[in-house]
């Protein structure tokens, strides 16, 4: 299932012919807490024209998928930026008693990017966590740069 996404997601972003789109790819986490978290989260998603989604497995090892808006400001070749949207795979969306059932969940993150090249690092702070991630500039790789 994982790679039959990936594959769609990379098909589909090499055919859009946007003015921005990126790919992300790998996020590794750092968690504040006494408890003890999966910090490797197998992400993939898709940006285009600030809109993302895309699959991650979360810090409780469950599969999760999101949508977002994107929000950034380029500094030089640094991009600050904010993300607003939905997260489903949680069993609770805050801290507190949590049931079986899955949920939907606000997300609210803010980023900062590496903008310099085609291959882009970011951070990102995410609950009690800080993560990780490469993103990559399709519309450097694909697109027409004249």
């Amino acid at each position: 299932m994982k790679k039959a996404l990936f594959a769609t997601l990379v098909l589909v972003s090499a055919q859009v012919m946007a003015t921005e789109a990126h790919l992300h790819a790998g996020a590794w986490s750092q968690h504040f807490s006494d408890e003890q978290r999966n910090e490797t989260h197998d992400l993939i998603a898709v940006e285009v024209d600030s809109y993302m989604a895309g699959y991650f497995e979360n810090s409780y090892s469950e599969d999760a998928l999101f949508a977002a808006k994107r929000w950034s400001w380029q500094y030089g070749n640094f991009e600050a930026g904010i993300a607003v949207g939905a997260v489903y795979g949680y069993r609770s969306c805050t801290k507190g008693t949590a049931d079986r059932s899955r949920r939907l969940c606000p997300l609210v993150y803010p980023s900062l990017t590496y903008t310099k090249y085609v291959i882009q690092p970011s951070v990102l702070v995410l609950g009690n966590a800080v993560a990780v991630s490469i993103r990559a500039d399709l519309s450097s790789l694909f697109g027409d740069e004249s």
